[in-house]
């Protein structure tokens, strides 16, 4: 084993112990899972990669269980597609999505896999798996100081949660493969750079947006809420949460690109950026700049003339 392949596990492993074993570090420090392997994927080649990607699961595996070593495949499934399709120079859209049905799919049988093992139906082992995370989220809760009164409407609020989040699994599946997906493609980009590896030509980030015939699904979600029927309903409120994810990214590229043009310090940047996150208002008014921006064209984008 080299030394940087030797490095690439360690990382990695690293990366899954902690968030395994610090709930707190998890939620954060999992989006970033991917990197490593994207980064040695870039450095080393595919071997490599899946050297990674066996002892990171290996290590998931020993910690946590199946369950976690799910999780985190998923997350290393992410950074493997993403450095097979930047290494065959694929563009952003088309890499974007691939990674999405890559983890659907992936989703989708090891859903069936586990609800197989167990003896119940695929509804019935999601529904369960969220009913545990709830609980193991209402206790972390409980450490962190909650008051008892917020304790008891979340606790007495479980069976909702519940069964809002069992509805809008696939909007949540989709839309956090899209955000981790984000943040991988920013930090990566920046350390292949830094090392001088071989990264795809994605052009200026800060100058991308949706397609505009996109539009239309975000008002044929909207409609689908009008609907007297929970199964048209739900349907719309998964279309609208990935379309809101999608428009967000479009919104963060204006956000970029003012902050490039006015020459905003670093300092300020960061937390302006600090508070589109932790802010929900904020957050979604960067959403709603992302959607109208189709027809306001905030950044004067040249648009492509029409052929003839």
């Amino acid at each position: 084993m080299s030394k940087d392949l030797a490095t690439g596990v360690v990382i990695t492993c690293l990366a899954v112990a902690v968030c395994t074993m610090v709930p707190m570090a998890g939620l954060i420090g999992s989006v970033f899972i991917p990197v490593p392997l994207i980064f040695f994927r870039a450095k080393l080649g595919r071997p490599a990669a899946w050297a990674i990607v066996v002892a990171a699961i290996g290590c998931a595996l020993l910690l946590g269980g199946p369950v976690e070593a799910l999780f985190f495949g998923e997350l290393l499934l992410i950074g493997f597609v993403m450095g097979e399709l930047m290494a065959r120079r694929l563009s952003l859209e088309k890499t974007v999505a691939a990674v999405c049905i890559a983890v659907i799919l992936a989703s989708l049988g090891g859903v069936l896999v586990a609800s197989l093992w167990i003896g119940q139906s695929p509804l019935a082992t999601v529904s369960e798996g969220i009913r545990q995370h709830l609980e193991l989220s209402l206790l972390l809760y409980q450490q962190m100081g909650l008051s008892p009164e917020q304790l008891e409407f979340l606790e007495n609020s479980l069976d909702v949660i519940q069964r809002v989040l069992v509805g809008i699994m696939p909007a949540l599946v989709i839309g956090s493969t899209l955000v981790v997906t984000w943040v991988c493609l920013l930090v990566s980009r920046r350390l292949c750079q830094r090392r001088g590896l071989p990264f795809p030509d994605y052009g200026a980030l800060d100058r991308w947006k949706a397609p505009e015939p996109m539009v239309w699904g975000v008002i044929g979600s909207g409609a689908l809420l009008l609907v007297p029927s929970v199964s048209a309903k739900l349907l719309g409120l998964n279309g609208l949460i990935v379309f809101m994810v999608i428009y967000f990214f479009q919104g963060m590229a204006i956000v970029a690109y003012f902050f490039q043009k006015k020459r905003i310090p670093l300092f300020a940047r960061v937390v302006l950026y600090g508070l589109i996150a932790i802010q929900q208002v904020v957050l979604l008014a960067v959403v709603g700049v992302g959607f109208f921006d189709t027809w306001f064209n905030f950044r004067k984008l040249e648009k492509p003339l029409a052929p003839g």
